[in-house]
């Protein structure tokens, strides 16, 4: 059995099974990027003119006589003579040869005839943002798994990507499993429940924009396998619900071992929730299968499951809490709370007076402090 701690450096070396697809530009801030951005040419591709104002060939010259006016856009042009001057707009290509660009707020121009009338000494180079002085053509320029924000939408236009490839969530198939389960709509007999941690654990995928399905096991191994098999062939993440303790019904485990998983933890040192079990297999798909109590799938769906598939285990700040439980010396503890207080609750199976708490608290084992790790559930 391994610690809360243990099991979250485990969870991040688990890599989450992104697919990918080709979207608009446009429709892909947010996301992250399934490929490298590499220029397709330099950058800026052309000697790039900084300034409005004049090129010249000889910043030496006492004086330059305007040959003409280039701007953005137009072929360039050529200055003639050693003493000549092009005016020239921010964004021009500067014409070969030109050894600075002098602005205009520098300039005294009378009868095509421009003066130097700027404090500072003239440099060669000024103000001329030279051929892939930012990149050469074939270098990357973003690389894969970056976030794309509006840097990055630049970029990829700048390079004439109208449509690129980014990573979409995974699809995940959720289980719940047990005889003593039934549907929403089915009326239970007396020693049956609805189906609840389906619900939840949907609803919430949903919300965050997953393909989230769901289904239900009976406590069959056989019918499990060939369900399981089924629901694989489709989904990258599968959740399940029930079935993973060591009842002589709880066949997930060795049902897991089948379908070609090997087990990354089973059973973490904490309550609500010892006996989760996460399990990947070579072609990348993962399970989470935790306990079928209502609260002990709540905390380890949003204390785990969350946290790993959106990529981000935060931070929790502390909050201080009144009322604690005496601290277990062997299991961590997380503990329902409400507004400061910790919530009076009838275990992992009572849903109702777990309805009242705003957030769950961390209590490590035997930590007798009353600061905790807040984990805010709503």
């Amino acid at each position: 059995m391994i610690s809360p701690i243990e099991a979250i450096a485990l969870l991040k070396n688990i890599t989450i099974p992104f697919r990918t697809e080709k979207l608009p530009l446009a429709k892909t801030l947010g996301m992250n990027l399934a490929e490298k951005i590499v220029a397709d040419r330099d950058f800026p591709p052309f000697d790039r003119v900084m300034m409005d104002g004049i090129a010249v060939k000889d910043i030496s010259a006492p004086t330059w006589k305007i040959e003409g006016i280039l701007f953005a856009g137009e072929p360039v042009k050529a200055i003639k003579k050693i003493d000549g001057a092009l005016e020239i707009m921010t964004g021009a290509t500067a014409p070969k040869g030109t050894e600075a660009i002098i602005k205009i707020e520098d300039l005294s121009i009378e009868k095509k005839i421009a003066t130097y009338i700027g404090k500072t000494p003239l440099t060669k180079g000024q103000f001329i943002h030279t051929q892939g002085m930012d990149a050469k053509e074939g270098t990357i320029l973003v690389k894969k798994r970056t976030k794309i924000g509006p840097i990055e939408i630049a970029i990829a236009a700048t390079v004439g990507k109208a449509h690129i490839e980014v990573e979409s969530k995974p699809h995940v198939h959720i289980f719940s499993t047990g005889d003593e389960i039934v549907g929403l709509h089915e009326t239970p007999a007396v020693h049956q429940i609805r189906s609840s941690n389906v619900m939840m654990m949907k609803s919430v995928l949903l919300s965050k924009g997953f393909k989230a399905n769901s289904s239900h096991l009976p406590d069959s191994a056989e019918k499990i396998k060939a369900n399981l098999d089924k629901v694989l062939e489709s989904n990258d993440i599968i959740l399940l619900s029930g079935g993973v303790s060591a009842g002589k019904k709880d066949f997930i485990p060795e049902v897991l071992t089948y379908a070609g998983f090997e087990t990354i933890f089973h059973k973490i040192a904490q309550k609500p929730g010892r006996p989760m079990l996460v399990a990947t297999r070579p072609d990348g798909k993962v399970v989470f299968a935790f306990p079928g109590n209502p609260i002990s799938t709540l905390t380890c769906f949003w204390v785990y499951f969350l946290p790993w598939v959106s990529g981000d285990f935060p931070e929790y700040a502390e909050k201080e809490i009144k009322f604690l439980p005496k601290p277990s010396a062997e299991l961590d503890q997380w503990i329902p709370v409400e507004n400061g207080e910790t919530l009076a609750h009838n275990g992992s199976g009572d849903l109702i007076n777990w309805s009242k708490a705003d957030g769950l608290v961390w209590q490590k084992a035997g930590q007798k402090d009353n600061k905790l790790p807040f984990i805010p559930l709503k």
